[in-house]
């Protein structure tokens, strides 16, 4: 066997070929890192190292697959001996191994997160917590973060009685009624297994010394990604040899809210010292314009590694940034351009929109439907098929159609409402045995054998709050009928009251805000085809809608998914999309330094999937529940230094109107504005300067405009002029 290294550069040799002591390769995007660690696996068993001593650890199946088939083909017969396993695949084998020493049954289940979840309201079920059942999806993120940093339900508990948040001190209850029920059922879940693992290499030295010494070379791809037990075991297994190879980006560290620690990349030097770092900036991807945008972006970053991506590729097409006026031109210029790119000679699979949040989906999803543009959504359930979206529509159906028995159901519970699954059983029975719906059933209550007191009065109140609905929104346009039901009903203020214990309650306020948003555009479209809106036409519009989502998995269609979930995907059109304040960067001047880092960084993962054409769009407005809000361009776009630029000088600008040549809102000169003051804006129109904050190029106004609309503007971006 002989390892051809000349399909090389210099790096990426440096790298293949440093066999022993500990190395630290820095890819950039787009780098070449895979080759890197294929070709050096390669390399050692070219060189005598025993293919089953090399372990290689990555974090997906997919990848793993990958980088196994890569070394197979480079080692032929040998390769498929190196041990190449995710994390937690690597840890079930382990203690398959050794469960004896940890009491655990040699076929013991792993739990998924549904396990998870229905094991945490066993628990709660258990400690009385009944009334808090809607948690139940936090405490599981909480229990497995706990795992994740190598507590386990003791640890927990100390560190939890130490904290003020009633959260951890609940969830530390639980976890340890948790843990025992885990145990009794001989079941281990995600976190155990790395947990585990972590226990039984530092309890158990015989194993420690088996293990350390029987892998001669450990390799961790993505290492910018681990956790705290990932990150011990690494150190743990690597600890007698020292040859430990990890190869990753700190500027592509977007995980830290799952566990992920960028200093585990940024202090590897410290933790085993003499390493030797090869930093791979070549980039294979991207045109140069490209590449310098997100140089220019993540060059504000000051918790990072020094790199610079360079490519020997032509410099291509200027970066183009576009602002449109609201969240609807935005997805319809982008369906637009993508058109043009496939009457270019393009496939539709060649096209990504990429957004910050997943509520944004739904202006895009919409334009490709009237568009008839095939599309797929990535990591994501459509729009209209998320829970929480389901529930307002089943809520909606229910006020305009009360015989909806289907959609009654669904949301009977939603919120809680203290009927238990015995007495809806015992209410379905007797509308089944009666040949009644289910809403005359609830009215019939008094007369079903068997509830109890509390089913009755739970009833007695629903059926009030259905009837109040249907009175309130019978006359109203379709989009304050919703936000009735919404409010009225008692379904937002449910997920509203979750905010501050659910990770997952401000994903899902923002969807149905987005809803609201949804069926305010169609209230729009109706008056302007002078019908009156009303709120069953929609339903039914939205019903016919959903047919056009199915499409052939076979048929090329554009990819739209949240900029998270694009991290090693890569795309010849890419729309970055959304790029506001507040926005993207989310939290925009709230954010902590760590978080706006994070979130730069996400912006350079986003500008880095692109190979040829790159689309950066943000809104001047954006609506927010019905409202209409007014928005300032990202820093990122400022950043990247692409306002103004012609594309001779390798950006590009358009305007909202696309004339060549005009950059929107940058003004050459700073104006003064006072308070009192009457103004003008070029699409909100006028008004009047109520606030008056800063000076010069960071003098901010609050302005109150004449139709009521209020808005916070930067002078120096805002077309603002005095009137």
């Amino acid at each position: 066997m002989s390892v051809d290294l000349e399909k090389l550069n210099a790096e990426q040799k440096a790298g293949a070929t440093h066999l022993d002591g500990p190395l630290l390769v820095l890819a950039g995007a787009g780098t070449g890192k895979t080759r890197v660690i294929t070709y050096r696996v390669a390399r050692l068993i070219e060189t005598g190292v025993a293919p089953e001593k090399i372990l290689a650890v990555t974090f997906t199946n997919k990848a793993a697959g990958e980088m196994r088939k890569r070394i197979e083909e480079l080692a032929p017969g040998k390769g498929a001996l190196v041990w190449v396993y995710t994390f937690h695949s690597f840890g079930a084998r382990l203690l398959r191994q050794h469960h004896e020493a940890l009491g655990l049954p040699k076929h013991f289940t792993i739990y998924d997160q549904s396990d998870q979840k229905k094991l945490v309201v066993e628990a709660m079920k258990e400690l009385g917590l009944e009334d808090q059942k809607n948690k139940a999806g936090l405490y599981v993120s909480l229990i497995s973060r706990a795992k994740d940093d190598l507590l386990d339900a003791g640890s927990y508990e100390i560190h939890a009685l130490t904290s003020i948040d009633q959260s951890r001190q609940t969830a530390a209850k639980i976890y340890k009624v948790y843990q025992r029920k885990l145990e009794q059922a001989g079941a281990l879940d995600f976190g155990d297994l790395l947990m585990r693992v972590c226990q039984l290499l530092r309890d158990h030295p015989e194993v420690r010394e088996h293990w350390q010494g029987f892998f001669s070379h450990l390799l961790v791809d993505e290492y910018q990604d681990t956790n705290h037990s990932q990150y011990i075991l690494t150190k743990t297994l690597a600890a007698k040899h020292k040859n430990v190879c990890v190869v990753g980006d700190d500027d592509q560290s977007i995980y830290s809210w799952r566990g992920a620690n960028i200093r585990n990349i940024l202090e590897f030097e410290k933790d085993f010292p003499n390493t030797k770092v090869v930093t791979l900036e070549q980039n294979y991807r991207s045109t140069g314009r490209i590449l310098d945008a997100a140089a220019l972006v993540i060059h504000h970053n000051k918790t990072r590694k020094s790199k610079k991506l360079w490519t020997e590729a032509a410099p291509g097409d200027a970066v183009k940034v576009q602002e449109l006026p609201n969240e609807g031109d935005e997805a319809t210029w982008a369906v637009r351009r993508i058109q043009e790119e496939v009457d270019a000679g393009r496939s539709l699979k060649d096209a990504a929109i990429f957004y910050r949040t997943n509520a944004q989906s739904r202006s895009f999803e919409e334009a490709m439907r009237r568009a008839r543009m095939p599309y797929k959504i990535v990591g994501a359930v459509r729009f209209y098929e998320r829970k929480e979206i389901r529930d307002a529509l089943a809520y909606a159906r229910v006020v305009v159609n009360p015989a909806d028995s289907v959609s009654l159901a669904r949301i009977v519970n939603c919120p809680p409402r203290g009927l238990g699954a015995k007495s809806l059983d015992l209410v379905e029975g007797y509308a089944a045995q009666h040949g009644l719906t289910l809403w005359d059933a609830f009215w019939a209550h008094g007369q079903i054998p068997g509830l109890g007191p509390k089913a009755h009065s739970a009833i007695e109140e629903m059926t009030k709050v259905f009837a109040g609905l249907r009175e309130s929104a019978a006359a109203l346009p379709a989009c304050e009928a919703m936000k009735t039901i919404l409010a009225a009903g008692g379904y937002m203020e449910w997920i509203e009251s979750e905010v501050d214990t659910d990770p997952e309650a401000v994903g899902r306020i923002a969807n149905l805000q987005e809803l609201v948003n949804a069926i305010k555009e169609y209230d729009e479209r109706e008056k302007m085809e002078g019908r009156a809106s009303e709120l069953g036409r929609y339903l039914a519009d939205i019903t016919l809608h959903s047919d056009l989502d199915a499409y052939d998995e076979n048929v090329p269609a554009v990819t739209l998914m949240t900029v998270h979930l694009a991290k090693g995907l890569e795309y010849p059109v890419v729309f970055l999309t959304g790029l506001e304040e507040g926005l993207f960067p989310i939290g925009g001047g709230n954010a902590t330094p760590e978080d706006l880092e994070e979130e730069r960084r996400l912006c350079y993962v986003g500008i880095t999937r692109a190979r040829e054409r790159l689309y950066m769009t943000y809104c001047a407005t954006r609506r927010l529940f019905g409202q209409v809000n007014a928005n300032l361009p990202s820093r990122f776009i400022l950043e990247a230094k692409l306002f103004g630029r012609s594309a001779a000088s390798g950006g590009g600008v358009s305007s909202p109107q696309g004339s060549a040549g005009a950059a929107p809102t940058l003004r050459a000169s700073v104006k003064g504005f006072k308070s009192g003051q009457r103004v003008a804006h070029p699409q909100f129109g006028r008004g009047i300067v109520v606030e008056v904050s800063g000076a010069g190029e960071t003098m901010k106004v609050t302005v109150r405009f004449d139709d009521g609309r209020v808005a916070k503007l930067l002078t120096r971006y805002a077309p603002l002029e005095p009137a």
